[in-house]
């Protein structure tokens, strides 16, 4: 183990550390803080608002290890995504020799200037969001878990299809993929290599960006329904808090989705970066992803003759990537959850078939994809 990953895991073991105290602190605070407001409320006048200024510092106290306690729950659970992948993903995928070309070029994406520099302005715009108001009145949270999908969508896309023309392209051009292929390499072996290490790197920068996006959606909720909280029954205020809770498990299958859209996505930007440079590869693969969306409007043409078989054609052919995308479900709507039954709702299951379904989708075009790509490589003249 090497010097980096010994400090990498003493941070996580203190990252972890410190959200668990956190966790009962915030805890301690947060039963002080209803007990402190309801001795508050029946206090006698007498104590010249003792009672009310001590509830007051005990529920500032409350804010304040609650943010703390996000905060390291964001930054353990990115830290332990980067393990996931660094300590048991990479070394079991390294068995072999496909393995250990997507360990390299995991790193060589993840270490780029602009990979960098586009997940940072990606989690500052997330981060930044979420203290604008959207005077939605009462929707301002749901709005900005939107926004906040979408941000990973869009710089997720962007890292993907830089990363991928960088690592194949990029390598072609400077001759520099004629030293791998000297190695006992073949070239269907070099396109599945540089493509699941690509689908890493797409993982770590989707995970943390969504836990990020989730985390501070889950702070803004308390931010703006503080009045309903504060007015709330116990028995509402339960009901308000599962609902933010509600929120983040909802958007574990939107982050799947994203996640596979993002991988779908990099399979057909695999097979352009075999031919094209990465102006084109960026250009193509941006016009594909708004035709893509909008191939669900085609029914709604009534198109007929030669258009009709065109646009059906169109449609079969490019990914349908709206089969990746129920965000209307997931944020606006409210689901049937167990123990949490609501009539007329989708339910946690009904969600999850939904999911298989696309996975299955997924998978099959992703192979169409590679299959491409890897014919387009065959015959590329290197030299």
């Amino acid at each position: 183990m090497s010097k980096t990953q010994k400090i990498f895991l003493i941070a996580l073991a203190i990252c972890t550390a410190l959200s668990i105290v956190f966790i009962f602190l915030h805890a301690h605070f947060s039963a002080a803080a209803h007990q402190t407001a309801n001795i508050a409320a029946t206090a006698s006048k007498g104590n010249h608002g003792v009672a009310e200024h001590y509830a007051n510092y005990v529920a500032r106290e409350e804010i304040t290890t609650r943010m703390w306690m996000v905060i390291f729950f964001m930054l353990t659970g990115s830290m332990m995504t980067l393990a996931l992948v660094e300590f048991a993903v990479l070394p079991l995928l390294s068995l072999n020799r496909v393995g250990a070309l997507c360990r390299v070029t995991y790193y060589e994406g993840l270490l780029q200037p602009f990979t960098l520099v586009a997940f940072v302005i990606g989690l500052a715009a997330i981060v930044v969001t979420t203290f604008i108001p959207f005077d939605t009145f009462g929707e301002d949270t749901t709005m900005y878990r939107d926004i906040a999908i979408s941000f990973v969508s869009m710089f997720v896309l962007i890292i993907t299809v830089f990363v991928t023309a960088k690592v194949i392209d990029e390598e072609i051009e400077n001759r520099t993929m004629l030293t791998l292929m000297s190695k006992p390499l073949a070239r269907w072996q070099v396109i599945i290599g540089k493509y699941l290490g690509i689908v890493c790197l797409v993982f770590v920068a989707s995970a943390v960006l969504m836990m990020f996006a989730a985390g501070c959606g889950w702070l803004r909720y308390f931010s703006d329904q503080r009045i309903d909280l504060f007015v709330a029954s116990i028995q509402g205020r339960q009901q308000l808090f599962w609902d933010n809770d509600r929120a983040i498990l909802l958007m574990i299958p939107a982050f799947l989705l994203e996640f596979l859209e993002m991988c779908t996505l990099a399979a057909i930007s695999t097979a352009i970066a075999t031919r094209y440079s990465l102006a084109v590869n960026m250009t193509g693969i941006i016009i594909l992803y708004i035709v893509a969306n909008l191939t669900r409007f085609i029914p709604a043409i009534h198109a007929t003759g030669a258009l009709a078989a065109a646009l059906n054609g169109v449609s079969y052919l490019l990914p349908y990537l709206s089969n990746f995308d129920i965000n209307q479900c997931l944020v606006y709507r409210r689901v049937s959850m167990p123990g949490h039954y609501i009539a007329d709702a989708p339910t946690w299951g009904q969600i999850w078939e939904y999911v298989g379904t696309a996975v299955i989708y997924g998978v099959m075009y992703i192979g169409a994809a590679l299959s491409a790509a890897i014919a387009l490589f065959r015959n590329r003249e290197l030299i």
